[in-house]
């Protein structure tokens, strides 16, 4: 079972997942490449997550 929870999706205005956000148990966030979050088996499944748009190339630090 993972420690992690997954957030959401942001994806660019292409429809291209940039990311996925994830928390841990402690509330901390931090962005994964979407092949990592599927390889870690986090839940829920990536396609329940929220999708939310995003312009930024990169996650920005202390986002949440």
């Amino acid at each position: 079972m993972s420690e992690y929870t997954g957030v959401r999706r942001e994806v660019l205005k292409d429809g291209a997942i940039k990311h996925v956000v994830i928390r841990d148990a402690g509330g901390t966030e931090q962005a994964i490449a979407a092949k990592d979050y599927i390889s870690q088996g986090i839940l829920p499944d990536l396609n329940e997550l929220p999708e939310v748009s995003t312009e930024n190339e990169f996650p920005v630090a202390g986002k949440g």
